[in-house]
């Protein structure tokens, strides 16, 4: 009688993630490109292209200096319910004495 043998796997779970990552690493896939041999449709596209380079640039960087703007719109806001008085002595022997309406954090 003949002995089966099983099948051996090829290479182990070392080499698969090995493939894996190599794969990941070296292959992409594109879609598929088609190339329109039309110098009005290429002219149109390298004007375009050049326009906003350009309002990129100068308008955007050099003239309105976007490079250096910041946000300074408030973004969050904090409420506080304050109960009790406040009193303040101050140097001139005066105090001040501060409720829940007249305390501003």
């Amino acid at each position: 009688m003949d002995t089966v043998t099983p099948i051996r796997r090829q290479g182990s779970f070392r080499e698969f993630l090995k493939e894996l990552f190599y794969g990941f690493i070296t292959e992409y896939e594109t879609p598929k490109i088609v190339m329109i041999h039309s110098y009005t449709i290429t002219t149109l596209l390298r004007i375009m292209q050049t326009i906003l380079l350009l309002y990129s640039v100068f308008y955007l960087l050099i003239w309105e200096k976007g490079y250096q703007k910041q946000d300074t719109s408030l973004i969050s806001s904090i409420t506080l319910k304050v109960k009790g008085i406040g009193y303040i002595h101050t140097p001139d022997n005066e105090t001040y004495v501060f409720d829940g309406t007249g305390m501003f954090v």
